[in-house]
């Protein structure tokens, strides 16, 4: 009892990686571990919870899990008890994206995920609403994990879980039951497996287009619109990455995404009371005011050329990256009346303030900007320059060349930014010359 209590309480005091350093520092990994053969179920439960807190999102953790732990750990995720599979699933997630189990580990893939695509139909307590988060953590950013989540039909799992908690015949009854005690918190359970659901879908079709494919095909579409328009934060949120995820692929955006309308929705968000959520429909218009997007002049027509702006001058970072990309990616490809549109109302100046910007990646946007505006006819070039003028180019030009001459491409950690510089110069000194030489 004892110990059960110790390792609950050890959960509850890690949310932090320096609270997570300090009690590694403290010893408290090897008891965890022991408490696993303990025998009794609640606090072997205890415990896998505690260790799975302990290493979430922490590389620094030195956690040696030897053959013997991992089995027993393996062997929990196939335990009767639902609870207990998707305990032990998390713990093992946890582990393995801090890279401490020697690779290959099949089964992360043999074992771990089909438990948690299981999981999500068995209505057991909280595990609809808490499995979704942990198939999320699993396969995000790694593209041969998002094969086997689509391999193991993950993705269906997940539009069923969605298509559950958002049909009519649900809401219907939430009306109808209306006042019954208890009935707020089964809504409000609802909406949290909307929103996890949302987040794992968004994860499972960031990097693979086949991914995308069977989420439209499972009808997830519908379900996002409903998200964007959910009264919930969180879900409207989701809802986001979720069509972020979903727009990325070129054929869909042409297609499926106009089908449903989703732009309507995006840019009301913009508005929105929460500043993640205008930060994160921002993010998802980004791919749809790209060139060959059919949603672009609606996205324009509604004023977000104004918003995106304004964002570009937030004091919050996401919000002010998000603005000063989508600006970018309005730009590309696009004629001198669609710049003319857009610089009219950033402005050059402000376009400088942003390539000086201390964030290297606002640079790198704002760098995005400039080449896209030189990009085109020699009437582009000359607009441009007269636009900046020609010293204060060629200022801008310089200072990035001498960025990346002290930076050691090789060495430091913003190579890549500097890369970027490199590339930005020689194509903008590049146009400057085609333009003299012609003029």
């Amino acid at each position: 009892m004892i110990a059960e209590f110790t390792a609950a309480v050890i959960a509850k005091c890690c949310d932090t990686q320096a609270q997570q350093l300090q009690l590694e520092e403290a010893g408290a990994i090897q008891p965890l571990v022991n408490l696993l053969h303990s025998g009794c179920i609640k606090a072997q439960e205890a415990s896998l919870d505690a260790i799975a807190t302990l290493c979430r999102e922490n590389k620094e953790l030195a956690f040696n899990s030897d053959q013997l732990t991992t089995k027993t750990m393996l062997d929990f995720v196939k335990d009767k008890c639902p609870n207990m599979r998707l305990i032990a699933a998390t713990c093992l997630t946890n582990l393995y994206r801090t890279g401490v189990f020697e690779e290959p580990f099949n089964e992360i893939i043999l074992v771990v995920l089909p438990a948690l695509v299981k999981l999500l139909q068995d209505p057991t307590d909280d595990v609809q609403e808490r499995a979704p988060l942990v198939l999320a953590d699993l396969i995000k950013d790694s593209e041969e994990m998002q094969k086997a989540a689509f391999d193991a039909d993950a993705i269906s799992r997940l539009a069923e879980l969605l298509a559950s908690v958002s049909s009519k015949e649900v809401e219907e009854e939430e009306v109808v039951q209306m006042g019954v005690p208890g009935i707020g918190s089964v809504a409000k359970r609802r909406e949290k497996i909307k929103e996890n659901s949302l987040i794992a879908i968004a994860a499972a079709t960031l990097l693979k287009e086949e991914c995308r494919t069977q989420a439209i095909e499972s009808k997830v579409l519908p379900h996002v619109i409903s998200g964007l328009n959910s009264k919930q934060p969180n879900v409207r949120l989701a809802a986001c990455q979720c069509t972020k995820s979903l727009s990325r692929s070129v054929s869909h955006l042409r297609t499926s995404l106009v089908d449903v309308d989703v732009a309507p929705p995006l840019i009301k968000l913009l508005y929105d009371e929460s500043i993640v959520v205008q930060a994160a429909a921002c993010g998802a218009l980004c791919n749809l005011v790209l060139e060959f997007s059919p949603m672009k002049k609606k996205v324009i027509e509604a004023g977000a050329i104004k918003r995106f702006v304004e964002y570009s001058r937030s004091k919050d970072a996401n919000l002010q990256l998000n603005g000063v990309w989508a600006l970018n990616n309005l730009l590309f490809k696009a004629d001198l009346e669609a710049k003319k549109a857009v610089m009219d109302v950033l402005t050059y100046d402000a376009l400088i303030d942003l390539l000086h910007e201390p964030n290297p990646t606002i640079q790198e946007q704002a760098l995005e900007i400039v080449r896209n505006l030189v990009f085109g006819k020699l009437e582009d070039i000359d607009w441009v320059i007269e636009g900046i003028g020609k010293d204060d180019l060629l200022d801008v030009l310089e200072s990035k060349l001498q960025v990346t001459s002290t930076m050691g491409l090789e060495e430091d950690p913003f190579s890549v930014v500097g890369r970027v510089y490199l590339e930005f110069s020689y194509y903008v000194f590049s146009s400057i010359c085609i333009f003299f030489f012609f003029k």
